[in-house]
């Protein structure tokens, strides 16, 4: 259960995620700064490792669960879907990120869909796990949100997406200040597939933001619920150790 956008700016683009879990699930640790090669990464992190994560060439990963296609029995969950980004996020470009997949033996894995946003090639593609194969998509370097949700992946597309088409009033002046507004945002109301998630078993639990500028990529992160806290002021910066505004 998530919401995923992305809005391009002048010299880069701004990226926001909601990540909505069950309440018992443990809560996550906040971003740490790694070091792989030649790439810094940043990301927050969970025991089977992350949904989103950035590296120092402003390649971002962020995953999606695939709940559309778990309707059917597909075996025993061996293995976390969040290992996959760490392990993607190694590459410095688009070709090198679908090579790396292409190795990864994704057996025990549930459906997913992976999204990469490379800022060289000003590309978007979508990796879609489906248990059987590894399907590719791009998708066009413009504003755009995907989502899921445990009660229905079509559902959540709908009505979500009316409810960012409804906020959205051209380009904004400050595209992080927007894409804050538009997570925290419960249009037509609170609800399971309203942006900001209020369920009794679950709710969005933290909100990532991304920003890409000039060559340096700045992770924000806000534990709990995005209607309900303040606005996330620290920044892990790439490269760089954390930072506070």
């Amino acid at each position: 259960m998530c919401t995923l956008s992305f809005l391009p700016v002048k010299d880069g683009y701004v990226a926001a995620m909601n990540r909505d879990e069950l309440r018992t699930r443990p809560p996550a640790l906040p971003p740490i700064i790694h070091t792989m090669g030649e790439l810094s990464t940043v990301y927050p992190r969970e025991a089977g490792g992350t949904w989103i994560a950035g590296n120092s060439r402003g390649t971002l990963l962020a995953l999606l669960n695939w709940y559309s296609m778990e309707r059917g029995k597909l075996g025993e969950k061996s293995r976390s879907r969040g290992e996959i980004v760490p392990h993607a996020l190694q590459a410095s470009d688009a070709r090198a990120a679908e090579s790396a997949l292409r190795r990864l033996d994704l057996a025990g894995i549930y459906p997913f869909r992976l999204f990469g946003f490379f800022p060289r090639e000003e590309e978007v593609r979508e990796w879609r796990w489906n248990t059987r194969q590894l399907l590719t998509r791009s998708h066009g370097w413009s504003r755009q949100h995907w989502f899921s949700s445990g009660r229905s992946d079509e559902r959540a597309a709908a009505e979500r997406g009316a409810a960012c088409a409804q906020a959205w009033q051209g380009d904004p002046a400050d595209a992080s200040a927007w894409l804050r507004e538009l997570h925290a945002s419960h249009i037509p109301g609170p609800g399971p597939f309203s942006v900001c998630v209020h369920r009794e078993d679950a709710a969005t639990v933290s909100y990532t933001e991304v920003q890409w500028k000039r060559g340096d990529l700045q992770m924000r992160y806000q534990a709990g619920n995005p209607c309900e806290g303040p606005t996330p002021r620290e920044v892990w910066s790439l490269p760089g150790a954390a930072v506070i505004q």
